[in-house]
């Protein structure tokens, strides 16, 4: 009897530990000291949280140094990045920045945002693209 219990508590503890594992959210941490835009939501200079959903990794939320969320939204995993430091990546278009992708070190994955229309008429008109990569 005892053994039974001791390999159903084994189970269990095995299933717990797999469920924790996947529930896992991931989060960056940065200060970025520019405005910059996501999406079509624009947001001063700060300190920021960028975290993945438990429930649904690809949603993203991004808090500020109060914790309070300023926006949500959807990026794709980026397969081929296999990142070591957690960041973000911005395109710069004279002083306007568009966050571009999520680096997590946490998990060693990114997540790209695919340029918005607002983004595709900047470059458009301003033709100069840098690359900002704020850590």
């Amino acid at each position: 009897m005892k053994r039974i219990f001791a390999s159903a508590l084994l189970v269990a503890a095995t299933f717990l530990t797999a469920h924790s594992a996947v529930a896992q959210s991931h989060a960056v941490k940065v200060d970025v000291p520019f405005r910059f835009t996501i999406h079509n939501t624009t947001l001063p200079a700060g300190k920021y949280t960028i975290s993945s959903e438990l429930l649904d990794p690809a949603t993203l939320i991004i808090r500020d140094s109060k914790n309070t969320p300023q926006a949500i939204f959807t990026g794709m995993d980026d397969p081929s990045a296999s990142t070591q430091t957690g960041g973000l990546v911005f395109h710069q278009y004279g002083d306007l920045y568009f966050l571009s992708e999520i680096r997590f070190a946490s998990a060693s994955k990114a997540v790209f945002l695919p340029p918005t229309k607002q983004e595709e008429r900047v470059r458009k008109h301003n033709g100069r693209e840098y690359t900002t990569v704020v850590m």
